[in-house]
């Protein structure tokens, strides 16, 4: 303890460092006295005795320093001291604080809002007990595939996966959307769910809110059905009540008993209200090996390495290939750490990233000219301490002080503009944001933003700090005023610096912009005005039989088209610029290609009204009709884009009659009985990019009875309307009810929403790119005019001597901006070299973005320059104004 204490005691010696200044000072006086009494009884007269005492002595102020320096902790008094000295300064100037501060608060704000977001979605772990010990498993298949080499597990390989496996504790799940039934307080409504293993919670080391978790006897085919329901399910269908476990809830036509709650916010690949035992189901898709339908989790055994369970996985999946040949061959297991899927948002978050570094950039190089402007002005000031013996170290300490002071306190008011910022920039944010719920102020935002403050200061404070010792002493302190060659380089450095960023971000902006603007004057193939597409759940009672299900779509879609405002009603399995597509393989003889080389092109199931309902352009032939059925010849109806590439003619009406091969469909021909207008399937971005882009459409009255049951999973409901499409959603649901009122719409959308919906990424970056652009636009003007300012500022004598010798008002306006030309056409140079490498990123990570073009590149530095050449005319006109015997007489 004695130690310690002594350190503590050492610590606050800063804090007292006035007190015992002056007892080290009475010390020393008394120690002079004594030496100067001795001197004396030696017969010195008193002025002998006194000199000679201070000679033995030496001197009072060396020997303070010396003893300051002896004490442990003299770092910490010469920093409080730097403190106090940069308080005072900040206080005297309160205009550049506040200045400082907004700028350098803004550039952290941002940012740190950025990092939240980047953390929360891609950095931190998963939200489970020892993440690392996480793995997903898939099948992997040497065999060429358009999905890829890796797959789902088909469930009875899983089964065997499972049981074989030593090193991991594997769990599986399987999508099960479906019909909640009506009840006396609630309407019948569609919900998400998956079919889960009874390993899942084990696995992912988590337990339900309430009730109990599935266990191996609730997982086999005869067991009691029993459901897990989510929180928001429990807290929407039951108030939260604890009654709901044991209560029965009808799903899909059938009962099942709640036996628990899942945790809040609990998702898997997405959010779900109902969870099921997965090996409850008696579909014959779960008995094959060759349907992948189950995806895999697993954790790691104690004491088992991620290397041994891959080990472990390839014998199984070779002894399973030597059981199962037909199936088999070719596959094997493999394991990986488990990780979010983020592709979708993550070049988004890194580009905002990359452009809020680029203001807060901007702000410390303005913060910068800043302080290096008052360190010029302070030169007789700094030139004084080091006649009298500060170090050149000790000088740029100081200034980085006042630098950090800076920093903290823009730090803490930037990091107060994210928290405010934060949700609503979430709520802005376009679409679905993965992990949302990971994303908030934690610790590790907090010392992010303390790490870039303090970066920043340092960074902001470099140029004064090593400017500070190198100033003429002698020049200084005549108080000459006139900027050095060195200043004037700097501020040019600095300068140039914020117009190259500046202009990078506007012109990114402007490309953002152009591309925008292409991307919306498409034609997306299809009349989007007054259109709706629904989801629609058939009754249960109605999939027992193709021939039921059969009738109770035209059932449906007779009962919509009566809803009055109605115009037509079609069924269609992947409506354009949704997510989903079934892409199939084709050949235009019966020798088809190798597995590897099969063209593709999206299949879309459709009933004869679709035509009608999306405007989409017949081209030549004839659209479905009554007459084709599941009876007759198999007809197909192709886009030009397929009838270019399948039949290598631009004229639509060669490929009518002309016969294709799907292998997926079976072995008979398709004839091709229309051709009709292409449609941007993959939307107004991404489709011109897309691999697969041809496109037919095949009857629904076509799909074979054994598909019927699968196909309605998929269905939705187009409608045109006569006014606008969601006003008649009310209708439309009483007439989808039914006479069991069990069957619902959802996942309702209009064909204009979907539209921009496509676009919203692009609007996104573009708002946002934008809002960058104008700041690091008004920063670089503020730059410019503060450092021409100033140079105006030292310059007055010189602008006097000129105007004494004849130099005109016109001449010194004309020099001033001589100087600004040549900082913004150099900052022009460097931001076009950056622009360009910011634009092909852009192009890489953009869905449709455009190159860098010459009109918008001329247009951002044609915005840019009239920006900085109005920001540097006032100065300008202030220098040329300036009376030559008035700026004489400051000399």
């Amino acid at each position: 303890m004695r130690p310690f204490r002594s350190f503590l005691s050492r610590l606050k010696e800063p804090l007292l460092a006035g007190p015992r200044d002056a007892d080290l000072l009475r010390e020393l006086t008394t120690h002079f006295e004594m030496l100067t009494d001795d001197n004396r009884r030696a017969g010195m007269s008193p002025e002998d005795a006194r000199r000679q005492a201070r000679i033995a002595l030496g001197g009072v102020d060396s020997l303070t320093e010396n003893c300051r320096d002896a004490r442990a902790v003299r770092w910490l008094t010469e920093f409080i001291r730097d403190l106090r000295h940069a308080l005072r300064a900040l206080r005297h100037k309160p205009g550049f604080a506040v200045v400082a501060i907004l700028t350098l608060a803004l550039g952290i704000g941002a940012t740190a809002v950025m990092f939240t977001v980047i953390d929360g979605v891609l950095l931190k772990p998963l939200p489970y007990p020892e993440p690392d010990r996480l793995v997903t498993v898939n099948e992997w298949t040497d065999k060429a595939s358009a999905f890829g080499n890796l797959w789902a597990f088909t469930y009875p390989n899983f089964v065997d996966c499972r049981r074989d496996s030593h090193a991991l504790l594997i769990a599986g799940s399987s999508y099960k959307g479906g019909t909640l039934g009506a009840t006396q307080k609630a309407a019948a409504e569609h919900v998400d769910g998956f079919a889960i293993s009874s390993e899942l919670f084990p696995v992912l080391g988590i337990s339900v809110a309430a009730g109990r978790a599935f266990t191996p006897s609730d997982d086999r085919v005869g067991a009691s059905p029993v459901m897990i329901i989510s929180h928001e399910l429990w807290q929407r269908r039951f108030a939260g009540r604890r009654d709901a476990i044991g209560q029965t809830i009808t799903f899909d036509g059938h009962p099942w008993t709640i036996a628990g709650i899942a945790p809040a916010r609990f998702r898997l690949s997405q959010e779900a209200d109902v969870y099921v035992p997965l090996g409850q189901s008696t579909e014959p898709v779960m008995q094959s090996r060759f349907v992948p339908t189950v995806r895999a989790i697993a954790r790691l055994r104690p004491g088992y390495t991620l290397e041994q369970a891959r080990k472990e996985l390839d014998l199984i999946g070779h002894r399973l290939a030597s059981q199962y040949p037909q199936s088999n061959t070719g596959r094997t297991m493999v394991a990986a750490p488990m990780r979010v899927d983020v592709s979708a948002v993550q070049s988004t978050l890194w580009l905002l990233l990359g452009a809020v570094t680029l203001v807060l950039l901007i702000a410390c190089v303005n913060i910068a000219s800043l302080l290096l402007a008052r360190a010029v002005s302070r030169e007789r000031e700094i030139s004084m301490r080091a006649a009298i013996g500060a170090s050149r170290i000790r000088l740029a300490r100081q200034c980085l002080t006042e630098s950090v002071v800076l920093a903290t306190a823009g730090g803490i008011l930037g990091l107060l503009l994210a928290i405010a910022s934060l949700r609503p920039f979430l709520l802005f944010w376009p679409g679905t944001l993965p992990r949302a719920g990971s994303i908030h102020i934690d610790w590790r935002v907090l010392l992010f933003a303390l790490a870039a403050s303090l970066c920043s200061g340092i960074l902001f404070g470099l140029a004064p700090a090593l400017r500070a010792p190198i100033v003429s002493l002698e020049h200084s302190l005549r108080g000459a005023r006139s900027v050095s060659g060195a200043s004037r380089r700097l501020h040019t450095v600095f300068v140039v610096a914020e117009i190259a960023l500046a202009l990078v971000l506007l012109i990114s902006s402007g490309m953002l912009g152009r591309t925008l603007v292409q991307l919306a004057s498409l034609d997306p193939g299809v009349d989007l005005h007054n259109v709706l597409v629904t989801r629609a759940a058939l009754s249960p009672a109605t999939l027992a039989n193709p021939a039921g299900t059969r009738t109770a779509w035209k059932d449906l879609l007779e009962r919509a088209a009566r809803v009055p405002g109605v115009q037509a009603v079609a069924m269609v399995d992947t409506v354009p610029m949704r997510e989903g597509n079934n892409e199939l393989p084709w050949s235009t003889t019966t020798a088809l290609p190798p597995p590897d080389k099969q063209p593709l092109a999206i299949a879309t199931s459709v009933t004869p009204q679709y035509l009608d309902v999306m405007g989409i352009r017949l081209r030549a032939g004839r659209f479905f009709n009554e007459h084709d059925r599941l009876d007759g010849e198999l007809v197909a109806v192709i886009d030009d884009v397929f009838a270019r590439k399948a039949f290598q003619t631009r004229i639509p009406a060669d490929a009518v009659g002309r016969q294709l091969w799907f292998p997926d469909i079976g072995p008979n021909p398709v004839r091709v009985v229309g051709v009709v207008g292409h449609v941007r399937h993959w939307g107004l971005a991404g489709d011109d990019q897309a691999a697969v882009r041809a496109q037919f459409y095949y009857p629904f009255s076509q799909v074979p009875d054994v598909l019927v049951h699968r196909w309605s999973d998929l269905m939705s409901v187009a409608v045109r309307t006569r006014v606008e499409p969601m006003s008649l959603l009310p209708a439309l649901r009483r007439a989808a009810a039914g006479a069991g009122s069990d069957q619902v719409l959802y996942e309702e959308r209009t064909m204009e929403g979907l539209a921009s919906r496509d676009l919203a990424r692009q609007r996104f970056l573009l708002l946002l790119f934008g809002i960058f652009a104008g700041l690091a636009l008004l920063l670089a003007c503020i730059g410019v005019y503060g450092v021409l300012a100033y140079l105006a500022s030292q310059r007055i004598s010189e602008v006097g001597v000129r105007m004494a010798l004849g130099a005109t008002s016109g001449d010194v306006l004309g020099l001033v901006l001589r100087q600004s030309a040549g900082m913004i056409l150099g900052g022009v140079i460097a931001g076009l070299v950056g622009a360009f490498a910011a634009g092909r990123l852009l192009e890489r990570f953009v869905s449709g973005m455009r190159a860098v073009d010459a009109g918008t590149v001329a247009a951002m530095v044609a915005v840019l320059v009239a920006a900085a050449l109005l920001a540097s005319f006032l100065p300008a006109r202030r220098a040329s104004r300036i009376e030559p015997m008035s700026a004489l007489r400051q000399e």
